[in-house]
């Protein structure tokens, strides 16, 4: 992590789960208080008048400390963003932390196609369908002297 008082979590999601996203922010900044924590949402935190968001939003990832990946059926049907800030996560090497919400992680192992093989390598698995889980991960990995590794 860059600073441990400021924690940067930049939060992926579908333009569909806007709603979900925002209250998963409003939980996981105070449960993460005590490493200074900040999410980015691009809801609340993308400028309006910004004309080059890709550009944007991959500085965003590269400036995070950890990206929540909140993973829906809508990722799955329309959120090419959501796969592009997955690989700018991957090539930044930042931990990336997978959240499935509406779906199993059967649902996603059952798609023949259309599900990166970073998410399937990862951590993703049924135990990503409990938020709290994922974030106290998040949380531990981003502790002061934490392992940096994958």
């Amino acid at each position: 992590m860059s600073d441990a008082a400021n924690a940067r979590i930049f939060l992926s999601h579908a333009g569909e789960d806007a709603f979900e996203a925002s209250l998963l922010r409003f939980a996981v900044e105070p449960i993460l208080a005590p490493l200074g924590a900040t999410v980015w949402t691009y809801r609340r935190d993308q400028p309006r008048d910004e004309h080059n968001v890709a550009g944007s939003l991959k500085a965003r990832v590269r400036q995070s400390d950890a990206v929540v990946f909140l993973l829906s059926p809508s990722t799955l049907e329309t959120s090419g963003t959501q796969w592009m800030e997955l690989a700018d996560a991957d090539a930044f090497d930042k931990p990336v932390f997978i959240l499935l919400h509406r779906l199993g992680f059967a649902d996603l192992t059952a798609r023949s196609q259309g599900v990166p093989p970073l998410v399937l390598a990862s951590q993703c698995n049924d135990a990503a369908l409990d938020w709290r889980a994922v974030i106290d991960a998040v949380g531990k990995r981003l502790q002061p002297g934490a392992d940096a590794g994958g």
